[in-house]
């Protein structure tokens, strides 16, 4: 399973913004790195003993890739021995990542990139059995693309839905089906017609009730209802009590 730093919208404060991780020996993968994420990792004991980061981008709403540049810039100069640690950084054309690092002064020179393709499985090097296998473009917002990723975890297979106002059909018959064992899924407790994110009911709505227990809610806005999403059969998120919580 993945763990998570924040697991709030971009507007919770109090949850921070939403990103995964998993922690292999001296390798760290995360996913998005929002404008809040960068201070949260530096000031836990997230970086102890990493020699290798991995970055997969799902789109580029400043609470998802905010602090991007400080932490690329920050594992190449003030990581263990400068100019060593190159992040590897993961995302397809269409987020625009290595344009808007590229505006923030930040050219390849500071990072390694690998574009994500359709059903091209990329095996992250540094990591045992963690694989990025397929990409699914979401609904989102109108401005900008929103991509949504299945990954190979040990012996699960992972669907990381991004940000996204609504589940695909083949993702819905995928946890069904048991082709997708744990499924993290942007939920919110608002729920209106031009809504931009999956509301708590329309969920509700597409996962039956015998297969809830694969699906976890994340991003969750501040009027969440954290208990009513756990009484209806789905689990919910929350930021990861083994990091220092000291300065978190």
């Amino acid at each position: 399973m993945l763990k998570f730093i924040g697991n709030g919208s971009a507007f919770n404060t109090v949850n921070g913004n939403n990103s995964a991780y998993y922690k292999e020996g001296s390798s760290l993968f995360m996913i998005d790195c929002g404008s809040d994420v960068f201070k949260k990792v530096v000031e836990s004991d997230l970086l102890d003993g990493v020699d290798n980061i991995h970055i997969l981008i799902t789109h580029s709403h400043a609470d998802h890739i905010g602090s991007l540049a400080d932490l690329i810039l920050y594992s190449y100069f003030s990581m263990k021995e400068k100019f060593k640690i190159k992040a590897s950084i993961y995302s397809i054309g269409a987020t625009d990542v290595k344009k808007i690092l590229k505006l923030m002064g930040v050219t390849e020179v500071y990072y390694n990139y690998t574009p994500v393709r359709h059903t091209h499985e990329i095996k992250l090097k540094d990591f045992e059995d963690l694989s990025i296998v397929d990409i699914h473009k979401n609904k989102h917002v109108k401005e900008i693309f929103s991509f949504g990723y299945t990954l190979k975890l040990n012996d699960n297979v992972i669907y990381y839905s991004g940000d996204t106002s609504d589940l695909l059909d083949e993702i819905v018959e995928d946890i069904e089906k048991g082709n997708i064992d744990i499924a993290y899924v942007d939920t919110c407790e608002l729920d209106y017609e031009e809504n931009v994110h999956l509301s708590s009911r329309k969920l509700k709505e597409l996962i039956k009730e015998e297969y809830r227990d694969k699906v976890w809610c994340m991003h969750l806005d501040t009027g969440f209802n954290v208990k009513d999403m756990e009484e209806s059969g789905f689990n919910v998120t929350e930021s990861d009590p083994e990091l220092r919580s000291g300065e978190l």
